[in-house]
């Protein structure tokens, strides 16, 4: 059911205190508009990192924006899949509910959102232009 990891993406009270920390602070390149609920970081190694208005995440996962304080903050995970409608509804199935059902992005990507166990919020994705991805990312260990 599950390609790779899509992307992850901290959920922030504040996106300009959070560019302003991984572009000034760790120095990393970031893309942001002013007033964005989102920002996306290029991490090396990483396909998707994002900065995520807590605000935002409410308003499409939920529906309402006043809904925030049910979006935690902290880490978010997206999870590539082939069918975003199929892995949603495997997932009704064995009686995890959905947030958010099948939805298409402005940008074209496809999404549904969850909660895990934990409480963070989590998505599965269908992104086409990020299935090149052809064989697992391997990492050499050095022997001693």
């Amino acid at each position: 059911m599950i390609r790779h990891v899509a992307g992850i993406a901290e959920i922030v009270e504040d996106v300009e205190a959070a560019v302003g920390f991984y572009r000034d602070i760790l120095g990393l390149p970031v893309k942001y508009e002013e007033d964005s609920p989102y920002a996306h970081v290029e991490v090396p190694g990483v396909l998707h990192f994002g900065l995520w208005s807590r605000i935002h995440a409410a308003e499409v996962t939920l529906g309402d924006a006043s809904q925030a304080d049910r979006i935690p903050l902290g880490f978010t995970v997206g999870l590539e899949v082939e069918s975003v409608g199929e892995a949603s509804g495997e997932m009704k199935t064995k009686g995890w509910p959905i947030a958010q059902t099948r939805r298409e992005e402005p940008w074209g990507q496809v999404t549904s959102r969850f909660f895990s166990p934990s409480g963070a919020l989590c998505e599965f994705s269908e992104t086409p232009w990020a299935r090149r991805i052809t064989r697992p990312v391997e990492v050499e260990s050095k022997e001693q």
